[in-house]
């Protein structure tokens, strides 16, 4: 087995005092230290001792009570994935018991502190890094995948700090991308090359466990940091808030159906969740290519079943906080069906005082696929501010496939 990545701990990190420095330099192999200390504890600790590794992940990265600290797993797939590689690629050298578990656990290799030195014949050589992209000066798109994501950021703070205001402030402090976000783009990574489900779980995993602490639901948590990536037959809204790319990536009606059904298929392989993601994918590839709203109302609505003959003022007054899909889609429907702007689609979808980053990321990404609902440019500017480089690149690149 040649490894592309090794896993320390705070201890077995003096592995890199000795001759598998060098190899680990020469070849490029990626490090990282994952303790149950605090990362800037342990961050210290390597500055005293003159080492350097390429990530420090600590016990409470993850949840500020370290509730998933080692003998758990989540911190080693946390910190493979935030290293671009798969656990299965890395090693653990470990000098006690409970890595020994967490690294079973998530699928890796050990081998114990006083060996390390055999791992110089067992290195892989990673390519050079490329080099940063420069995204200044950079006009962020009004339509395209960019809809969810603001609907994203905009929802994102009334999720739990519920409002029925038409009116809330816009980007009040800590709005930011969430769950939302990250997976709708792991799945525009996975339509800009090999379409395989091998490749489709591999870019979830790979971007999500990226950003752990995006807001996932704890089942989604669970496949994430799980070996096997086995389904669960989620029902909530998870797989239509991220299948927006589907919808804009498909040649046809029955492409946009049938890339839904795999994204949904990899974890909510369920029939509302099937459902609800082949809707969404539906009505975006039909919205960009021209046909009017009323015409797709009635496909989804024969299609699919849903009723979208509510008015939204009716949902305000008595909608639940319910994540099933067959909650949410029509919910985010007729709040766009129901609105002239992508503005007043996103104010609708938060002020029902639901799943707020959902909902408004739904109706969004609906809205900026129909023509003459444009994002305003300043919200896009602002919230393309707030993506990450990486998350920058994937949408970037997705946006020039799909122009």
């Amino acid at each position: 087995m040649k490894y592309k990545g090794i896993i320390f701990n705070s201890a077995t990190v003096r592995a890199l005092q000795g001759p598998l420095a060098e190899a680990v330099r020469e070849r490029r192999i990626h490090t990282a230290v994952v303790s149950n200390h605090g990362k800037s504890e342990v961050s210290e600790a390597l500055g005293r001792a003159g080492l350097s590794v390429d990530l420090v992940v600590g016990g409470y990265d993850l949840n500020r009570r370290g509730k998933y600290r080692k003998p758990m797993p989540d911190l080693l797939f946390v910190a493979a994935a935030k290293l671009g590689l798969e656990t299965q690629d890395m090693v653990c050298v470990t000098d006690c018991e409970r890595d020994e578990q967490a690294a079973r656990a998530a699928g890796m290799d050990t081998t114990p502190f006083t060996a390390s030195e055999s791992l110089i014949g067992q290195l892989d050589e990673n390519p050079p890094a490329p080099a940063p992209r420069d995204f200044s000066g950079i006009e962020a798109p009004v339509t395209g995948l960019m809809g969810t994501i603001v609907g994203d950021v905009v929802g994102c703070v009334y999720e739990h700090d519920r409002t029925t205001d038409y009116n809330f402030p816009l980007f009040p402090p800590k709005s930011h991308p969430t769950d939302d976000t990250v997976g709708s783009l792991a799945i525009a990574r996975w339509l800009l090359g090999d379409r395989t489900r091998e490749n489709l779980i591999r870019s979830m995993v790979q971007l999500c466990n990226s950003y752990p602490r995006a807001g996932y639901s704890h089942r989604f948590k669970a496949w994430l940091r799980s070996v096997e990536h086995a389904p669960y037959g989620g029902n909530t809204n998870g797989s239509a808030m991220r299948v927006g790319a589907c919808g804009w990536a498909a040649k046809s009606l029955e492409e946009a159906l049938d890339l839904a059904r795999q994204t949904a298929e990899v974890s909510h392989n369920s029939d509302e969740g099937i459902r609800g993601a082949r809707a969404v994918a539906a009505a975006i590839y039909l919205a960009r290519t021209g046909h009017p709203k009323e015409e797709i109302r009635s496909y989804v609505e024969k299609t699919f079943g849903y009723d979208f003959s509510r008015s939204v003022d009716e949902i305000r007054r008595t909608a639940t906080h319910d994540y099933n899909c067959d909650v949410s889609i029509p919910q985010a429907f007729c709040c766009w069906l129901q609105s002239g702007t992508y503005e007043q689609t996103v104010r609708n979808a938060v002020s029902l005082a639901t799943d707020a980053d959902t909902i408004a990321a739904i109706a969004g990404g609906l809205a900026a696929a129909t023509p003459g609902m444009e994002i305003p440019q300043d919200w896009a500017d602002k919230v393309f501010g707030m993506l990450k480089p990486d998350l920058k690149a994937i949408l970037a690149d997705f946006n020039t496939m799909t122009e």
